[in-house]
């Protein structure tokens, strides 16, 4: 049996379910509580020649997921399904691994994405709801729903989104393709906006969902979207919605022969 040392190192890619809202986001950071921080702190547990995790997504403080890609490469000989089993018994309640894969060790999860999905959650009620507060916005006016399905098709397609982005973004090019954009009654009095796309700037989804609400409540018209797409202005779109009601709801890979081809093209900072 080769020495720990001389065990060669393999990749496993998996999808990760968690709670954001203790979080300070995705991202490790030096003196915070993060999700990749504390799965690799999990995974050093079980192998201390373990890479750092990587994710599909840096979700920002707050923000959910249900179904984050993220890989890492270990030198334990275990089963995907064994190293799902030892890596859940030492992560926190609100952090799950769900599932895991062997793949090559050159796979990188942002490259490996086709597109992702994002949900944001809001609901209409006089008074907070403790049970559905702390994954989705509470909204005390009525919406006009078919003022935001109209107003999301503006968004459809490949735009400059610089109008949706944090201010302080950073990205060399604010250029995004959307493929849907829907907003319907999910659960009881709880709506849900999904966003579709191959890829999102900072505060991007949390920024659709803030203006696309002002459009529900008359504050803006279903024009404006596209006014704000063209302006390239932060001032010409809506307020960036609070993290709580995103989650990060899907994850689609591309082709895994398109992945390494395709690992200098730009990917997100921040989706939330």
């Amino acid at each position: 049996m080769p020495e720990v040392n001389e065990r060669p190192l393999r990749r496993l890619a998996f999808r990760v379910e968690y709670d954001g809202t203790e979080y300070c986001g995705w991202q490790a950071q030096a003196g915070q509580r993060t999700i990749q921080g504390a799965l690799t702190q999990a995974v050093l547990a079980l192998d201390a020649r373990a890479s750092e995790v990587a994710g599909s997504s840096r979700t920002d403080a707050g923000v959910h997921a249900r179904d984050q890609l993220a890989a890492v490469s270990i030198s334990l000989p275990m089963t995907p399904t064994g190293f799902v089993k030892a890596v859940n018994t030492r992560l926190p309640p609100d952090i799950a691994v769900r599932d895991a894969q062997e793949v090559g060790l050159d796979f990188a999860p942002r490259f490996a994405t086709r597109s992702k999905r994002y949900i944001y959650r809001f609901y209409r009620h006089t008074a907070r709801r403790p049970l559905v507060d702390r994954f989705a916005l509470r909204v005390q006016h009525d919406l006009d729903f078919e003022a935001m399905r109209v107003a999301a098709q503006h968004l459809i397609g490949t735009h400059d989104f610089t109008a949706f982005a944090a201010s302080d973004s950073a990205h060399k090019t604010a250029v995004r393709t959307i493929f849907e954009v829907t907003v319907g009654l999910e659960g009881h009095e709880v709506y849900a906006l999904s966003v579709t796309g191959q890829a999102f700037l900072k505060q991007m989804v949390r920024t659709i969902a803030g203006t696309l609400i002002d459009v529900g409540r008359g504050q803006r018209a279903p024009d404006s979207v596209r006014r704000a797409l063209e302006s390239r202005s932060r001032r010409q779109a809506g307020p960036t919605a609070a993290a709580r009601g995103l989650t990060l709801d899907r994850v689609d890979l591309r082709d895994l022969s398109e992945t390494q081809r395709d690992a200098q093209v730009e990917v997100e900072v921040e989706a939330g």
